[in-house]
Order: C-alpha cells, then sequence, then structure tokens
C-alpha cells in the first residue's frame, strides 16, 4: 500500500518544463531552511557547522542546476520532435551531429526552417551556462591548474549566473535568474 508521502505525479515530457517550478520550489523551501540554520553571527565556533551549512547548500544548488539544465534540454528536444511530427518531416534530430540544446536549435534552424538568432544575449548566456553544466558533470566544481580550466575559471568570472568560490557556487537568486533565462529561450524557441 502506498504511503500518502510516495504518491507522486509526472507531466507528459513535451509538458516537463513545468518540472522547473516544482524544482524551484524545492530549491527555495531547501535554501530557506538552510538559511535558518546559520547563526545570525559567524565566529570561531560555529565555523564549522556554518561551512557544512553551506556545502550542503551549495551541493544541492549544483544539483538543482544541473536536473533544470536536463530539463529545458529535454523540452527543446520535444518541441523540435512534436514539430517534426507535425510537418511530417522524415530526418529526425538524433541523425544530426551535434547533442543536446545544439541538435534542437540547429534542427529546428536547418531543418523546421524556424530563424532563431542564437547570436542573442539570453542564447550565448545559455550556451555558456552549457559550459559550467559540462564542467559540473565531468570534473565537479573545482578547477584543475590546467590552461583549459584557468581559461574556463576567468570566462565564468564574468558570469552572472554563477559565483566563483574559487569553486563553482549559486545562490538561489542566481538559479532564478537561470530559470528566468530558461524561460526567455523557450518563448524565443517557439515563437
Amino acid at each position: 500500500m502506498l504511503r500518502p508521502e510516495d504518491i507522486t505525479f509526472s507531466v507528459p515530457r513535451f509538458l516537463s518544463f513545468i518540472d522547473l517550478a516544482y524544482l524551484w520550489e524545492a530549491a527555495k523551501a531547501a535554501d530557506d531552511h538552510f538559511a535558518s540554520k546559520l547563526p545570525a553571527t559567524p565566529n570561531a565556533e560555529n565555523r564549522n557547522s556554518t561551512g557544512n551549512i553551506n556545502a550542503t547548500r551549495q551541493s544541492l544548488l549544483r544539483a538543482v542546476f544541473i536536473a533544470s539544465y536536463a530539463i529545458l534540454e529535454q523540452n527543446l528536444d520535444e518541441l523540435v520532435n512534436m514539430e517534426r511530427a507535425k510537418n511530417n518531416v522524415s530526418l529526425s534530430p538524433s541523425e544530426l551531429k551535434d547533442r543536446g540544446i545544439a541538435r534542437s536549435l540547429t534542427y529546428a534552424n536547418k531543418v523546421l526552417g524556424k530563424r532563431i538568432d542564437i547570436s542573442l544575449t539570453h542564447w550565448k548566456d545559455l550556451l555558456s551556462l552549457q559550459e559550467v553544466r559540462n564542467h559540473l558533470v565531468h570534473y565537479g566544481q573545482d578547477f584543475a591548474d590546467s590552461e583549459n580550466h584557468n581559461n574556463r575559471f576567468e570566462k565564468f568570472t564574468k558570469s552572472d549566473y554563477v559565483t566563483l568560490r574559487p569553486v563553482i557556487c549559486f545562490t538561489i537568486d542566481q538559479i532564478e535568474n537561470i530559470f528566468s533565462l530558461y524561460m526567455e529561450c523557450v518563448n524565443d524557441f517557439i515563437k
């Protein structure tokens, strides 16, 4: 027998963007909880406790970011697949060499005939966030002492969507701004 706390709902893939709202609500509630656990006045005695709370908070916010990026990627993929089916196009997005968001953009522009201008600021910001996402997934929040990682560090330092301490961190406000960026990109994608 299912316990009430085990009952959940799911949405069709083309509505997966709704999951961002659930993810946002959970992230905000967790961030508020962590904030309430922080001492009003940090000092030497509570330094370790504060550090542990903030490390946990950052782990959660990085996971929220990675999950949210996956939701966006799936949503754009589903949107092109729906348009493909509607227009009876035989070429599948999976037949393109691009992957992820780049594949959806390429398919929309080259196969479906859309005119999505990826030189606009919101697309540039999104593709920059893709680099942050890839770094987190493949290397974690740290940076190695290499030219490639030093270049990324310098690039990420210039972003308003991420904070480097010196590891990749997010504030709840940055997560909210990232979600707004996603909405702007989706709205541009579907027009």
